[in-house]
């Protein structure tokens, strides 16, 4: 090589996060507030999410539903399709950095730590309705978000309804019947409709099998469950 010849510079490039789908069972329980709960549903609502990312009350519903639902289901398949990924895993670049990737993990992990505890808690647990805050990122502007994203976490078991009591069977067809639903949640009656999902909710956690993505039941959990009929204040804001 000749003297008068440029060296050429090798310039190494960082390579992006190896971003792997959680272990939930390894991750830290952290208090999770109202404060982290309008935080996640804040971020959710930003520009930049893929098209048919969640909102907190679809997110809400498909967490339910997961808890609720016997499915075996691994960290990997649970999260994707809440940011409207349907086959694989692979993390959008909204997250794609490690430090906003670690903590929508958490907020996420927390939402759902957090339902199964108000799930199994001494009142009955209150869906959260609201207005849909997808946008632009979603084609359907009809039904309840929170009985969308539930219908997306029964999705998630190819068993279906078979061998289920008929209590059961009855709860998730009087949820389902609110995907079409298109009465605004300003309206009265809207309130009517959150009870509704109450008493069938209740139906479910009282025959549930497991806690779905976070494992076996607690031991308190085996205790004979309270009765489903819920008339608790409804959750709308």
């Amino acid at each position: 090589m000749s003297s008068k010849e440029p060296r050429r510079r090798f310039i190494v490039k960082a390579q992006p996060p190896v971003l792997l789908p959680p272990n939930l069972s390894t991750l830290e329980a952290r208090p999770f507030t109202a404060q982290h709960r309008q935080t996640l549903r804040t971020w959710l609502t930003e520009e930049g999410w893929p098209r048919g990312t969640m909102d907190i009350a679809m997110l809400e519903g498909y967490l339910v539903a997961l808890l609720t639902w016997p499915v075996g289901i691994t960290s990997g398949a649970l999260l994707p399709p809440i940011w409207g990924e349907k086959a694989g895993w692979r993390v959008p670049a909204k997250i794609a950095a490690l430090e906003s990737f670690d903590t929508f993990i958490a907020l996420v992990v927390g939402l759902l730590r957090d339902l199964d505890s108000r799930l199994e808690g001494p009142t009955s647990f209150v869906p959260t309705l609201l207005a849909d805050e997808r946008g632009r990122r979603w084609p359907r502007a009809t039904g309840v978000s929170w009985v969308h994203g539930f219908l997306k976490g029964l999705q998630q078991n190819a068993q279906g309804l078979q061998d289920r009591s008929p209590a059961i069977r009855s709860a998730v067809t009087r949820i389902a019947r609110y995907g079409s639903f298109e009465v605004p949640s300003t309206d009265a009656r809207f309130a009517v409709v959150a009870t509704d999902l109450q008493v069938a909710v209740a139906i479910l956690v009282s025959e549930r099998a497991s806690r779905g993505p976070l494992g076996a039941l607690k031991a308190a959990a085996a205790a004979p469950k309270r009765s489903p009929r819920a008339h608790a204040p409804i959750s709308t804001a």
